[in-house]
């Protein structure tokens, strides 16, 4: 996909956007069409960066699921029916 990132030579805003054949770009902050296209890095996924990615979202998901217990058991002592 032709997603590119630029920096607004105006207001100095970095973003990125779809860019599709022949369509002009500019500046979501103040609308400037005076745009400098930055290098990005190309995303690699190895098996190694994709076990770490497991593992972490792992841990968040591991996170969350307490948080939330917490909050149902908060719940529940509140409402003693």
């Amino acid at each position: 996909m032709p997603i590119f990132d630029f920096r607004c030579k105006a207001c100095k805003q970095e973003f990125e956007t779809l860019v599709r054949g022949g369509s002009s770009v500019a500046c979501p902050e103040c609308g400037g069409a005076e745009l400098e296209k930055l290098l990005s890095l190309p995303a690699i996924k190895t098996e190694h960066s994709h076990g770490m990615a497991m593992q972490a979202a792992q841990r968040r998901d591991k996170a969350a699921g307490k948080d939330r217990m917490h909050e149902q058991r908060k719940y529940e002592l509140s409402h003693d029916d």
